[in-house]
């Protein structure tokens, strides 16, 4: 039973901060999978983070050796990704700016 398992996570690292529980893998085609909702009834818990099953995007940042963020930075998956890392370092992800016509000609800024 997973709610005994992050009892006993519990149990055994009292002054640590408590568990998290990533959802992985969320959507393979032609799989049944437990709702989102019903997994976090029966685990006690709501998980912190639920990254989309996306093969193509981890090949192509695999492939190439880059981050998911780097390869699309606005999908959902690096969105999670994001948002996980947020979570566990109590930070917000950086914000890019668009660059200007200023940023990209240095001789226009004044």
């Amino acid at each position: 039973n997973t709610k005994n398992i992050l009892d006993l996570l519990k149990a055994m690292r009292p002054y640590d901060s408590q568990p998290s529980v990533v959802l992985s893998m969320v959507g393979v085609p032609k799989r049944p999978e437990i709702p989102f909702k019903d997994f976090a009834e029966a685990l006690g818990a709501d998980p912190v983070a639920s990254i989309p099953f996306d093969p193509a995007l981890f090949g192509m940042a695999a492939n190439n050796g880059q981050m998911i963020g780097e390869v699309a930075a606005q999908s959902k998956t690096a969105l999670a990704i994001d948002e996980l890392a947020a979570s566990l370092t109590g930070r917000k992800p950086v914000e890019t700016k668009k660059a200007s016509l200023a940023d990209k000609i240095p001789f226009l800024r004044r």
